[in-house]
């Protein structure tokens, strides 16, 4: 396996059908940790850019679900990182059991034959972990210069994304949308209006940079890429389809003050 390196500090990590991302601080910050039995890998990854498990100090998970939370607790313990994640997220990490909806949303005839596939009967146990802090939109994380979160249910409720500013402005997506045919909605959601709401909003942020957890990261026009998929170019939108109230597009910025 290869880690690859997107900008500067930022590189990912392809765990088969998901993706992990490093981020290079003081120590090192990973961003979801893959399906259970994924922390060889990762630490694999980190050695071949000359880093080992101690260096990971912060884990930031963006949703409960398997794929993306199912080896934390491994990864907790062999290298002692603090965990982070939304508390809508937190009694599934903590019970170690991460529920389908029970009436999944698609978005297209190929994302629902792809839940059938490889979503439905995939088992939704994880090793238990806890976490120790818990984020909420709009929260600047104290990490590589200041992190933003932004809460975006729809696929999962607590759910969040990452917008990270520097050189390059990268945005973590997690979920909400995928890159493996093309930028285009997640395999499944659990509540179609709020996932179109979330990922308007995404499309607001001015990144650079886009990471997913399913698919390759977009390296170039990112943002853009995102309005002209993400958001209505017509004013009357279907009812499930609301649009976000949207101000005109700013590049957001480090906190004046650092966390």
């Amino acid at each position: 396996m290869k880690i690859k390196r997107l900008t500067a500090n930022v590189y990912e990590v392809p765990l088969g059908m998901v993706n992990a991302f490093i981020i290079e601080d003081d120590g090192l910050i990973l961003v979801d940790t893959g399906a259970p039995g994924s922390a060889g890998k990762i630490l694999a990854a980190i050695g071949e850019i000359g880093r080992g498990p101690e260096d990971i100090q912060h884990i930031l998970l963006t949703h409960a679900h398997p794929d993306h939370a199912g080896s934390v607790a491994e990864l907790k313990q062999l290298t002692q990182a603090k965990v982070w994640m939304h508390p809508a997220e937190f009694p599934h990490l903590q019970n170690g059991f991460s529920p389908k909806p029970p009436q999944p949303v698609f978005s297209s005839f190929l994302n629902k034959m792809l839940y059938r596939l490889f979503v439905r009967n995939a088992p939704g146990e994880i090793p238990a972990a806890t976490a120790d802090e818990l984020m909420e939109d709009g929260d600047w994380l104290p990490l590589a210069g200041g992190m933003h979160v932004a809460h975006i249910p729809g696929h999962s409720p607590g759910q969040v994304a990452f917008f990270m500013p520097g050189q390059k402005n990268v945005l973590f997506a997690a979920d909400a949308a995928d890159n493996m045919f093309g930028l285009s909605y997640s395999c499944f959601y659990e509540d179609l209006a709020e996932a179109q709401h979330s990922l308007e909003r995404l499309a607001t942020f001015d990144f650079d940079v886009a990471c997913f957890g399913h698919g390759r990261s977009m390296l170039k026009d990112a943002a853009e890429r995102f309005r002209k998929r993400f958001i209505p170019v017509h004013p009357a939108t279907p009812a499930q389809w609301p649009a976000v109230e949207t101000e005109a597009m700013v590049r957001m910025h480090e906190p004046e003050e650092k966390i």
